[in-house]
């Protein structure tokens, strides 16, 4: 705010001026009168004229004439090209010439009054009377604050602010200018000095700038360091790859903030701008670590069967701490922070992944099989014992089984074959697909796979001993290499695949551990009408002495079958799904040697 301090006279309130004399109060002079009653007497003498004859009205015109103009502007105020011609009401100045005029036009008229005003007597020479002029000083520097509001111009700071130009944040430093004010003097004594009525006076004002707080020098310099934060690019350099960001691309905006003096400049940065090219750049650095197939042997330890592999990612909270402080220092180059991804089992004890605590199992019996088909259903049990399935891993029996060949430990047996059981190696390792079926069945795993066999096979069907058997169509065929079983474990948790096998007991389980996974399984089935199966086929193999007869397959009804799942987990539906068996009706089947001329002998 301009502060104005204009001096008033010292010691007085008023200062009195009359035809170039100051004077306080009220001054004549008595002379003797003129013996005309209406004239004034000789001897007087007005602003240093004579008056002896005028009458009062004469005179009074006179003084009229010469004080009206004088009273109306008595002072001119100058300041460079303005000008103020302010009335003397304006002012505070005030021109008296009626009340020493009237005195001097009743000198000599009013001895008692004359004397007691002038002191004097008629007989002497009256002083001369003058006209009067006062100059209140406090309506002069009121008079002068109005003049100096006119004037007076504030001074503007220059200010930093921000503008976007094509969607970018400028720093634009708007121009300061100086402000302009009265200069503070004493200008009612220069006034009082120099009144000299009825001459106008002219008093020349002086003014002075007010300069402004903040100019453009003082921002200059941070506008110049925020601009530089703004240009350029910052590098994100790795071992893969290098990367760059354009510096203002990672501004959302910029605010003021400190004093206008001192302007502290500050950019937010959002993620969302760089969110692009931080995903770019995971996804191109992102190597996942590869699982080793591990087992879990007889003693309980994990055996490694393929090597795992370190992977590596991009620590992406850590990259965005990184530009942010780059931005701030004004850095041009950063490098990527990656970190080494371990294969999660790797990261796991045998404690944490809980392979004591059993999920599920399945079960089948094969009573009546023989050697070879129990011998191969060892053999296949046994390669899937200890089996170790990682999060989001699919399991196959194919895969994890291997080659069904001698080389793999397989012997041969019957096959089940499109249209009739014949010898083939790794005859029974149905039993072992059927049994971990049901074992994944319980588990409440997806199954993305699964066949049924062409017809019942009894093995399936049966239960404990004396105990109710299963559901027909509660199995799973394999056929190398089209045919498969093969699951999912979608749980976050390392799923163990243990094995019971008895030969006494001539039972399979599998028995799924891990943590728990919190699903609950309920099953249902549906069984359509049995279909009598076809009449009994007899057919020749040279590979028996002629008349020998062997029977090949026994008589089973067709069926068409439904196994129902429903999935369950924390009280809520996860899934259902269905599994459809349609079972072509077998006969019976026998083999015979032909004779030695090719004919077949009749079957008793």
């Amino acid at each position: 705010m301009i502060r104005r301090k204009f001096l008033l006279a010292a010691g007085s309130g008023v200062i009195a001026a009359a035809a170039g004399i100051a004077a306080g109060g009220i001054a004549f002079v008595a002379t003797r009168v003129a013996r005309s009653a209406d004239r004034f007497r000789s001897g007087v003498i007005f602003d240093g004229e004579g008056l002896v004859g005028l009458t009062f009205a004469e005179a009074l015109a006179r003084a009229d004439l010469r004080w009206g103009p004088y009273a109306q502007s008595p002072i001119i105020l100058r300041l460079g090209q303005r000008t103020w011609s302010p009335t003397g009401a304006d002012l505070g100045v005030t021109v008296d010439w009626l009340t020493p005029l009237r005195e001097a036009y009743a000198w000599g008229r009013d001895e008692g009054l004359t004397e007691q005003l002038r002191g004097t007597a008629t007989s002497g020479s009256p002083s001369p009377w003058h006209t009067v002029v006062t100059l209140d000083q406090r309506v002069f520097a009121a008079y002068l604050e109005r003049v100096a509001a006119s004037v007076e111009r504030e001074p503007v700071d220059s200010v930093l602010r921000v503008e976007y130009q094509v969607g970018r944040p400028r720093l634009i430093i708007d121009p300061s200018a100086s402000g302009l004010q009265l200069a503070p003097a004493g200008y009612a004594e220069v006034v009082a000095a120099n009144l000299r009525p009825p001459a106008r006076l002219v008093v020349d004002l002086a003014s002075e700038l007010i300069p402004p707080t903040v100019d453009e020098q003082q921002l200059r310099g941070i506008a110049e360091e925020a601009e530089r934060l703004l240009d350029g690019h910052i590098s994100l350099n790795s071992q893969v790859a290098d990367w760059a960001i354009a510096r203002e691309m990672l501004v959302s905006g910029v605010t003021l903030g400190g004093t206008e003096a001192a302007p502290d400049v500050r950019f937010r940065l959002d993620y969302s701008s760089f969110a692009r090219l931080a995903k770019q750049i995971a996804d191109e650095v992102r190597i996942s670590p590869v699982e080793p197939r591990i087992r879990v042997n007889a003693s309980g330890e994990i055996v490694p069967v393929v090597e795992g592999r370190e992977g590596r990612q991009v620590d992406a909270e850590q990259l965005w701490a990184r530009v942010q402080a780059a931005f701030a220092a004004g850095d041009s180059a950063i490098n990527v922070p990656i970190v080494a991804l371990e294969p999660d089992i790797s990261r796991l004890s045998i404690s944490e992944l809980q392979f004591g605590n059993v999920i599920a199992v399945g079960e089948s019996f094969f009573r009546g099989s023989d050697e070879k088909r129990v011998q191969n259903i060892d053999n296949g049990s046994g390669l899937i014992d200890g089996t170790v399935v990682a999060p989001g891993e699919s399991i196959s029996v194919n895969r994890i089984v291997g080659p069904i060949t001698t080389a793999n430990g397989f012997v041969e047996g019957l096959v089940i074959a499109p249209t009739r059981t014949e010898p083939g190696v790794g005859g029974g390792i149905c039993q072992v697909s059927t049994t971990l079926f049901r074992a994944l069945f319980w588990a409440g795993l997806p199954i993305l796979e699964r066949w049924q066999h062409v017809y019942r096979v009894r093995y399936y069907e049966l239960g404990k001993e004396g105990a109710e058997g299963h559901h027909p169509g509660f199995d799973a065929a394999i056929w190398q290499p089209s045919q498969d079983l093969r699951a999912i474990n979608d749980t976050p948790n390392y799923l163990l695949i243990r094995r019971e096998f008895s030969a006494a007991a001539q039972s399979l389980r599998f028995v799924i551990k891990g943590a728990p996974i919190g699903r609950r399984v309920e099953i249902d089935s549906w069984q359509g009408p049995a279909v009598e199966p076809p009449p009994v086929k007899v057919e020749p193999n040279p590979e028996l002495e002629p008349g020998e007869v062997k029977q090949t397959d026994n008589s089973i009804e067709g069926m068409q079958a439904v196994i129902y799942r429903r999935v369950y987990m924390g009280g809520q539906a996860l899934f259902k799904d269905q599994f459809v068996s349609e079972f072509v009706a077998w006969p019976e089947r026998w083999e015979i040697g032909p004779n030695e001329d090719g004919s077949v002998p009749p079957v008793g």
